[in-house]
């Protein structure tokens, strides 16, 4: 039966413009899920999830934008008043390069809280994306953008790096592999300047994890499951996924080796001891991150989207999370949320301590 994707209204189109490069194809990476979660691999799909709720420069993030939330208002109300007290003092006799400073400094005071303001909505109250289906059988991808769904057609797709700089780390490339349809009426050898689509990977994988991410998706739509790697799938939803697949944990480990690891281990995570020391200096931003695997939703597909139950063999090289794996995923999920709790605690503390200090001497 045929699909009609065009009863959704589309959100707007990913601009292609700046920081975004075309991938040249075909790559020479093997396929690799890396940082994604798998949730569901056969003949008929594909779930794939590699947005996670629990991201610790995300958290840093919004918490400078709070921050700011909190202080700009006031500093803005202040400096209205000061201008308009300056004003009348001396008569009206301010300068005309005077009047454009401080309408200057007004207006990026104002824009400051409006882009803090869309900043914290979108982080935080905006739904997340959903996790990507890609539907062999049928050729599509359902998919979120922006707060709603959105589908492609298989057979348009091309892959997109967009990325970014991250100056805190050196000036280091940050790289999202995104897919957006392609536009075939542009004229030949112009590029593309937009095109809807959505951003399928976060911001922690290099250009050439991206490579083999997409790899990794096109030979499942377009090869034989013989061209695979074994994967392991991972339970959706429960506690146990929020610790170990949604985060803060998953950020410091490759989340396609963390079982094999676990198990290894016997249920004991590998926590880090600068991460942990991270955890306590960093405690808002953390904080931040639990405040939004708890309250944030995700962007729910419409119903004729989601894929169908199949009853036959599965062909592809495929690990299910057998009994034992659960329980060694309960126990490391209990682990992490103890050692989350412990340091998060050590850490907000700190930072009370620390405010008292400075507001209260």
């Amino acid at each position: 039966m045929t699909l009609d994707i065009t009863k959704v209204k589309r959100p707007a189109p990913l601009k292609l413009t700046g920081f975004c490069d075309e991938v040249e194809l075909p790559v020479k990476e093997a396929p690799s899920a890396g940082h994604g979660v798998i949730t569901r691999l056969d003949s008929e799909t594909l779930i794939f999830d590699s947005h996670s709720q629990g991201s610790f420069i995300v958290g840093v993030g919004l918490l400078f934008q709070i921050v700011g939330l909190i202080f700009l208002p006031y500093m803005t109300f202040v400096f209205v008043k000061m201008m308009f007290a300056s004003t009348g003092e001396d008569g009206g006799s301010s300068g005309v390069f005077e009047w454009i400073l401080d309408i200057f400094i007004l207006l990026g005071g104002v824009g400051a809280i409006c882009f803090a303001s869309y900043i914290v909505y979108f982080g935080i109250f905006a739904p997340a994306p959903c996790p990507v289906i890609f539907n062999r059988r049928k050729g599509l991808i359902f998919g979120s953008h922006k707060g709603k769904p959105i589908a492609l057609d298989w057979k348009k797709v091309k892959p997109f790096l967009l990325y970014s700089v991250n100056l805190s780390a050196g000036a280091q490339r940050q790289y999202y592999l995104t897919l957006v349809e392609r536009e075939d009426s542009l004229p030949k050898g112009q590029k593309q300047k937009k095109g809807y689509g959505f951003v399928l990977s976060t911001g922690y994988s290099g250009w050439a994890n991206c490579h083999a991410m997409w790899e990794f998706i096109r030979r499942y739509m377009e090869d034989k499951p013989e061209s695979l790697p074994e994967v392991e799938l991972s339970p959706a939803g429960g506690f146990e996924a929020r610790m170990l697949d949604e985060g803060p944990y998953w950020e410091f480990h490759e989340r396609q080796g963390l079982m094999a690891d676990l198990r290894y281990r016997n249920g004991f995570p590998q926590f880090n001891h600068w991460i942990s020391f991270m955890m306590v200096a960093f405690a808002p931003a953390f904080l931040m991150n639990v405040f939004r695997m708890l309250i944030r939703r995700r962007v729910k597909l419409p119903a004729e989207w989601l894929p169908v139950a199949i009853s036959e063999p599965n062909p592809y090289q495929v690990r299910p999370a057998q009994p034992e794996d659960m329980a060694i995923r309960s126990k490391a999920a209990r682990y992490i949320a103890l050692w989350m709790t412990v340091c998060l605690g050590l850490g907000t503390l700190f930072w009370v301590w620390l405010v008292r200090l400075i507001a209260f001497r």
